[in-house]
């Protein structure tokens, strides 16, 4: 006997729509250095996602947004956020 597993997981369906989600709340004015390719693609991106969110985008949304998915997926960071 023969046995087969099959999974069948559906593809993401692939979208035209930015994933910056916003949520604006209280902020505080940070300062930093990016190099100037990153900012030349985050120049794009924010033109990108305002006309797809039909709403103005800042590069703050977009740092806040970042920032939030690398605390999310930083599975050290959380463990270490945790003890401290």
């Amino acid at each position: 006997m023969t046995e087969i597993n099959e999974t069948n997981i559906p593809a993401k369906p692939k979208t035209t729509a930015p994933i910056l989600l916003l949520n604006r709340l209280n902020y505080i004015k940070i300062g930093g250095k990016v190099l100037d390719t990153t900012s030349a693609k985050l120049d794009k991106y924010i033109a990108y996602a305002s006309a797809q969110m039909n709403t103005e985008i800042t590069s703050g949304d977009c740092l806040e947004h970042a920032l939030k998915l690398l605390f999310d997926r930083d599975s050290g960071f959380k463990i270490w956020l945790k003890e401290n």
